[in-house]
């Protein structure tokens, strides 16, 4: 390496991230399916037991265009994968009913009936990126979701391993908090935190009116 002083002062200056820091905030929308499990603080204890989580990759979508000289990528949208994680599972699979409960309320079990989208789709959540002392560094933001598969748990009499289930979130779009955007965005994200706040104090409230 050309100056190893120069690189060493960078990583001591920028850190190095660390792929075991983090948390997940998984908000749920709020209606009574799964309001047993919110009530029973489950929603709180589900952000420990994400096991591991990947953020999603995002890129350009381009169409091939050609007027004259070499072909070039014209963009016309951005898109985005699924957000996947895991989770470690209670003794009664609690975490894993969540979800199916959700899941559920999406496409009704036994009618097949699809609710609308803005009745079953959650506030923001967001994923979390910390430092080696737990500070949050970067917060990344995921708009308008909800579970698309819950994965199979692997049991098997020789197998000691805590059970974990994999879980698969679709989502309309995300971004990191601190991203610039020319819209101003940002300071509308901003707004609706706290407007999703103020909604998540009063979650009880809302269960009890359903």
């Amino acid at each position: 390496m050309a100056n190893m002083d120069k690189f060493i002062a960078n990583i001591k200056k920028g850190g190095l991230s660390r792929g075991n820091r983090y948390e997940l905030l998984i908000t749920a929308p709020s209606i009574a399916a799964l309001a047993n499990f919110a009530n029973n603080n489950g929603t709180e204890q589900l952000r420990y037991r994400v096991a591991t989580v990947s953020l999603p990759s995002k890129s350009i979508a381009t169409s091939e265009t050609k007027i004259y000289g070499p072909v070039r990528l014209a963009p016309y949208q951005i898109t985005y994968d699924q957000l996947s994680f895991s989770v470690y599972l209670s003794d009664d699979f609690r975490e894993r009913q969540y979800f199916e409960d959700w899941m559920h309320y999406v496409v009704d079990y036994d009618t097949h009936r699809i609710r609308y989208y803005k009745d079953y789709s959650a506030s923001d959540m967001q994923l979390l990126v910390m430092d080696e002392t737990n500070k949050v560094t970067n917060t990344y933001v995921f708009e308008e979701s909800y579970p698309l598969s819950v994965g199979e748990v692997s049991m098997s009499y020789s197998n000691e391993e805590p059970a974990t289930c994999d879980i698969s979130m679709t989502y309309r779009k995300y971004i990191s908090k601190s991203s610039y955007t020319e819209s101003g965005g940002r300071e509308q994200r901003q707004k609706r935190e706290k407007t999703n706040a103020s909604l998540n104090a009063n979650t009880s409230e809302q269960y009890g009116l359903l």
